[in-house]
């Protein structure tokens, strides 16, 4: 790959050093131009908001791949201090809370036509569900329908290996983000925090200590996010439902699914 030196690497992506301050993230082969194209847009319009976030310059094609290149922050992710640190999860996880309401609490006033609703993207990916008969599809999409809209800046993925410490508390990959209701994105959280799995190249170590942890973390997520904000559980409470049937269109791993599905047909019979 141009002899660059590669920092690293998820699910859709990988991210190499381009230059001094530089990075550019390519996306793998067959991911979605308008996907691209939109967290590029999503993190022009967040960099007017005041959230500490890479800042993206530009669309770039590399040896037939597509990518974004960013400016280069340095720091370590809140996964990783979690891990290492676990008799500082409760610091770490107010930290963490705090940072997802001060993104919540960043002006979006007016128009941002390049900037999803929440509300449409997660009764999309419903609707784009293939583990789930029609009937109940409707169910949960009627009770989307019912949940309030909102003007919150939503990062749609937020979660502590998108979170890294460093000069400032940065947050990144914003290609979920949206504006809608605080409640939908906290609630998104707590589903990543209590069924999430890591990649599988992650060492077995970390794996099992993040299970330790899993529990726990929810938990102090939930406790502080209340004490900043004030949100009710039961306003979270009624995102939870058609947020993790939304989950199951992204390619989750069949242990995932399989803890997903359980949740939803709970909550469909109660």
């Amino acid at each position: 790959m141009m002899q660059m030196n590669k920092l690293g690497e998820g699910r859709t992506a990988e991210v190499y050093e381009l230059e001094p301050g530089k990075i550019v993230k390519l996306y793998r082969s067959g991911y979605p131009a308008e996907s691209i194209r939109y967290e590029y847009e999503v993190n022009r319009t967040i960099a007017g908001c005041g959230v500490a976030a890479p800042k993206a310059y530009e669309l770039v094609d590399v040896q037939e791949r597509q990518g974004i290149t960013f400016e280069r922050i340095e720091g370590t992710t809140l996964l990783r201090l979690m891990v290492q640190q676990p008799d500082a999860l409760h610091r770490l996880t107010e930290k963490f809370a705090a940072l997802h309401h001060r993104i919540h609490s960043c002006d979006v006033q007016g128009d941002h036509p390049a900037v999803l609703k929440q509300k449409e993207v997660i009764a999309r990916h419903i609707r784009g569900v293939a583990h789930l008969p029609d009937n109940e599809k409707e169910t949960i999409l009627k009770a989307l329908e019912r949940l309030p809209e909102g003007r919150c800046l939503c990062h749609g993925d937020y979660h502590p290996d998108n979170v890294m410490i460093g000069e400032l508390d940065w947050t990144i990959d914003w290609m979920n983000g949206t504006i809608g209701n605080r409640a939908g994105d906290v609630a998104r959280t707590l589903l990543l925090l209590r069924f999430g799995t890591l990649p599988d190249d992650a060492p077995d170590s970390v794996k099992e200590r993040l299970q330790r942890i899993r529990g726990p973390m929810g938990d102090l997520y939930l406790e502080h996010y209340a004490a900043c904000s004030g949100l009710p559980y039961s306003d979270i409470d009624g995102w939870m439902l058609p947020v993790t049937a939304a989950r199951l269109a992204e390619g989750v791993p069949e242990q995932e699914k399989a803890l997903l599905l359980d949740f939803i047909r709970e909550r469909l019979q109660e």
